[in-house]
């Protein structure tokens, strides 16, 4: 039930089964640690982490590769990139997915240099990457701005016997684009043949159109893009290229592809926030008006940006302390912790 509610991203009702497990004196095991460790990140914050972590080393269970490497993807995803470091550097043993959660730790969080050098030591260790390695290696390269390493890597796949997938291809078009290389990345996305017909490589270099302004090659871009999936609509790359658009400030196309838009029916997937407040999670949209203290909050963002409005704002920033909104979910969950389970 706990992996079933994680995987499904319901990630509350996860915590409460576990919390239920504990009331009830079933001490979680391996496998339970693995299941629960995704909640905790983004939603349920590193400090019900770090408990999970606690209990794992009080009952041995950190030994366990799998949780070891659940326990490093954790503490990545909730920015604690030295933690999941220090964990990866504690385990004895580790295989390829071990590997290969702490290279994406790194290049998540732009550190492209200790992703291949973690590669190197990888290789000398004797584990074997496979393709889910160098989609996350030559992610961190171009997140990093390690353009031509993240290319050797890419052309190095045939060495360890690894077919190179759209997944590859989206990957180095995406490095190649973010340096600013666009002719370069056009040509090895045309050069790809059937293998290229892939939303995601042709949506990555229309969204580096967009960065540099190569208008021009952006409307070609968009032509192949759109005739890869004109039965699936593609609404965030149209708006895509209307931004494309926007950004040459040439608004009769701006105009043209919003209208396509509206007699096709597309519409574009609205992104969300949240915050954890507690031992609950609050999700926002543009113009959400559906939380429950929404008048509350509404007044709150209207005297705030009364106050920022107002002459002598002090903009400088104080120390805050960056747990504050989470202390009474960590105070709980640690009972639960202490009383069911240690």
């Amino acid at each position: 039930m706990i992996a079933g509610y994680t995987q499904s991203g319901q990630t509350e009702e996860a915590t409460a089964v576990l919390r239920k497990m504990l009331k009830e004196r079933q001490t979680p095991n391996a496998v339970t640690l693995v299941s629960i460790l995704p909640a905790c990140s983004p939603f349920g914050g590193i400090r019900a982490g770090k408990e999970i972590h606690g209990f794992a080393v009080r009952r041995y269970l950190d030994e366990n590769v799998f949780v070891g490497t659940a326990l490093i993807d954790m503490y990545s995803r909730c920015g604690q990139i030295s933690f999941a470091e220090r964990t990866f550097d504690g385990m004895v043993d580790k295989n390829t997915v071990t590997y290969t959660t702490m290279l994406s730790g790194f290049g998540q969080h732009g550190l492209g240099e200790k992703a291949l050098t973690l590669f190197s030591s990888m290789k000398e260790a004797g584990v074997r990457p496979d393709g889910i390695t160098f989609v996350a290696l030559i992610a961190g390269c171009s997140s990093s701005g390690l353009v031509d390493e993240g290319v050797a890597v890419y052309e190095s796949m045939e060495e360890f016997g690894v077919v190179a997938t759209p997944e590859h291809h989206c990957c180095v078009v995406d490095l190649l684009g973010r340096a600013g290389r666009l002719e370069e990345a056009y040509e090895l996305a045309k050069g790809l043949g059937d293998d290229g017909n892939y939303a995601g490589i042709w949506g990555s270099l229309l969204a580096a159109c967009r960065v540099h302004c190569k208008m021009e090659l952006g409307e070609s871009v968009a032509d192949r893009l759109f005739e890869i999936g004109k039965e699936r609509g593609l609404a965030g790359y149209h708006v895509l290229l209307s931004n494309v658009y926007a950004a040459e400030r040439n608004w009769d196309n701006v105009d043209r592809v919003r209208k396509e838009m509206r007699e096709r029916g597309l519409r574009k997937e609205p992104g969300s926030s949240w915050i954890q407040v507690g031992d609950w999670s609050h999700r926002f949209m543009s113009r959400d008006e559906s939380h429950p203290e929404n008048d509350q909050i509404y007044a709150m963002l209207r005297g705030l940006a009364l106050e920022m409005k107002s002459p002598g704002y002090d903009t400088t920033l104080e120390p805050s302390d960056s747990d504050s909104t989470s202390s009474s979910s960590s105070s709980s969950m640690t009972t639960l912790w202490d009383a069911g389970a240690t």
